[in-house]
């Protein structure tokens, strides 16, 4: 087992007092509604991994960006312990380029209102949300 803790990226992409989210499944199982995101590669930035797991995982180029909070992300299960930092960037704009991966019905990607977001979230979407504000994290 690594000391090194991973860091992900997530996008808070906004549009209209609305906030885009995907399901995450994993081994088939809904873990909870998500942000666009991922790990970060070695030698990028928030921005680049940003912008490139916002392409790959809901088909989306985003623009108007800046960075935003982060959080630090204990999951614990039966099984094992992990551990991971998301480094939060916030999208004021965005344009769907891959229609097909932006429709794909197994993450449903649905724009919420800010004050109907779904409660079962994934984790580090789960402690942004009872750690900050969105209308004031939009504001930064």
């Amino acid at each position: 087992m690594s000391n090194y803790v991973p860091s992900a990226v997530a996008t808070l992409v906004i549009s209209d007092g609305r906030l885009l989210l995907g399901r995450r499944i994993k081994k088939q199982q809904f873990e909870g509604w998500q942000c666009p995101g991922g790990f970060m590669q070695i030698q990028e930035t928030v921005e680049e991994a940003s912008k490139r797991c916002c392409l790959n995982k809901a088909g989306i180029h985003i623009a108007d960006t800046k960075e935003g909070p982060y959080t630090n992300n204990i999951f614990s299960t039966s099984d094992e312990i992990t551990h991971s930092i998301t480094l939060y960037v916030i999208a004021k704009e965005y344009q769907v380029i891959d229609v097909e991966r932006f429709s794909d019905n197994q993450v449903a990607w649905t724009w919420f209102d800010f004050d109907k977001i779904p409660s079962q979230r994934f984790l580090p979407l789960d402690q942004l949300l009872k750690s900050y504000d969105l209308a004031s994290l939009i504001s930064l």
